[in-house]
């Protein structure tokens, strides 16, 4: 029975836990609502700075003033006994915990850089509970922080700051945003942004979260709207686990099913072969790309030589500025070059372009999810054409199996899914369909697949060069 109970305690922290590669300090968080994954966020980060290693110390020593009394009720110890933590973290066998520790450690060098080469101005995009703009105050008391987040979160925030230093900082500019009515660029300037002034933007756990033209309307944001010598650090999740084509990396099967059981499935990442290109087409210089084997070797190294604790191996951090105008101009025209190397036709002669079907149906899809499609998805069926089917290399159960690991990419209120299945012969014939309910979602993998307003499942490929 005690076993029972300690295993029912570390299933319900990785629940809660998890929720720190959520969109924490997310602007997928439907507005009115705080986040409860920037909450997570915070209880990983309180956790992280009771390490007694100040070598792997998280260094938000404010994350446990921010922190919901309701946390440590939930989890005995929290903040207080890291060496209790530090076992269930592993028990998780995710690797989140010092992914979080790792990134903390590297954006707060990176920022500390910054403020010492003379850049006056700090922006957190979706801030969440971010203790930076008070931990780095005293040591850069000239800096400005615009601390960016979804209405809610912003004003509760707010509060645990008065609360936390009985005053609202003068140093600090909250600027809620309203993603359906608003544009960051205008928040900003209302908020005393200053365009031509050196900034660093700090873009912690968000861009997995939301789409494509999301993170290309920030990052342009950024490259237009910031002066030379600018910087930015962001991560991101790489793009076949953001497909669901390769769980090999530690950690992605289990958060990837985690995540999307909480209701925020992966549905953005990059390929780190590209990284540079798709920076350089935003208009940004790359600087650097951290992946989770340097992490490791730079932050959770402990002060005997052993690892600190298995950080998760899908998730890299990117470091980029923003370049003189003529030096943009540049680097825009060298990544459109680098893409015709590796761009492919349209959907319109996609036909032209089929590839020969391996006989392991994983291959296939990873293969096949190489062809960059355009925006205007192409439908399922039209990929599976009878040659295929009648090859005998797919069946019923291989194509079920495979439709059946899609996801809807965002909640909706109600709706009817539709699965399909394909016989043989290719053809087709409704077989089974469920209805999602608003504020559920089923805990399915993230998968290649979307579904079109007409109810039709279609092909999701990112491009890079959108």
């Amino acid at each position: 029975m005690k076993r029972i109970r300690h295993n029912l305690s570390v299933f319900i922290c990785m629940v809660c836990l998890l929720g720190s590669l959520l969109p924490g300090q997310a602007f997928g968080v439907d507005p009115g609502q705080i986040s409860r994954t920037a909450e997570a966020t915070c209880a990983f980060r309180t956790i992280g700075a009771t390490d007694p290693d100040p070598k792997t110390r998280n260094p938000d020593y404010l994350a446990r003033h921010f922190l919901n009394p309701e946390w440590e009720g939930r989890f005995p110890g929290l903040g207080m006994d890291y060496a209790a933590a530090k076992i269930a973290m592993d028990q998780m066998k995710s690797g989140a915990f010092y992914y979080v520790n790792a990134r903390t450690l590297h954006m707060d060098a990176l920022l500390a850089e910054a403020l010492q080469e003379g850049c006056r101005q700090v922006v957190i995009l979706g801030a969440g509970f971010d203790s930076r703009a008070y931990r780095f105050h005293d040591s850069y008391p000239q800096a400005r922080f615009f601390e960016v987040d979804l209405p809610a979160t912003s004003m509760d925030k707010q509060a645990r700051v008065e609360k936390l230093l009985g005053r609202r900082p003068d140093w600090v500019h909250f600027v809620p945003i309203d993603f359906n009515t608003q544009s960051l660029a205008d928040v900003l300037a209302a908020a005393t942004f200053l365009t031509d002034q050196k900034t660093f933007y700090v873009w912690e756990g968000v861009t997995y979260y939301i789409s494509q033209e999301g993170v290309d309307n920030t990052l342009r944001f950024i490259a237009e709207h910031s002066a030379p010598g600018s910087g930015v650090v962001f991560d991101y999740l790489h793009a076949d686990v953001a497909l669901g084509l390769d769980y090999s990396a530690y950690g992605a099967r289990r958060v990837t099913s985690y995540v999307a059981f909480q209701g925020e499935p992966y549905v953005f990442g990059i390929d780190p072969r590209h990284l540079e290109t798709f920076v350089h087409l935003r208009g940004l210089e790359m600087l650097s790309d951290q992946s989770p084997e340097a992490l490791t070797q730079h932050y959770l190294i402990r002060s005997d030589g052993t690892v600190s604790g298995k950080i998760c191996g899908f998730l890299n951090i990117v470091h980029a500025q923003v370049p003189v105008h003529s030096k943009r101009r540049r680097l825009i025209q060298k990544a459109k070059s680098q893409m015709k190397m590796f761009r492919v036709a349209r959907a319109s002669d996609i036909e032209t372009h089929r590839i020969d079907v391996p006989h392991d149906v994983q291959d296939f899809l990873t293969a096949y999810s190489r062809l960059l499609v355009s925006s205007d998805f192409k439908a399922l069926e039209d990929y599976f054409s009878p040659d295929y089917l009648s090859s005998g290399i797919y069946n019923r159960q291989q194509v079920m199996g495979f439709i059946r690991r899609a996801y809807q990419k965002r909640p909706i209120q109600y709706h009817q899914i539709i699965l399909t299945r394909f016989d043989r012969q290719g053809n087709r014939a409704r077989v089974d369909g469920y209805v999602q309910r608003k504020g559920y979602r089923t805990p399915l993998m993230v998968s290649h697949m979307a579904q079109k307003s007409d109810g039709r499942w279609c092909w999701y490929r990112y491009d890079p060069e959108r």
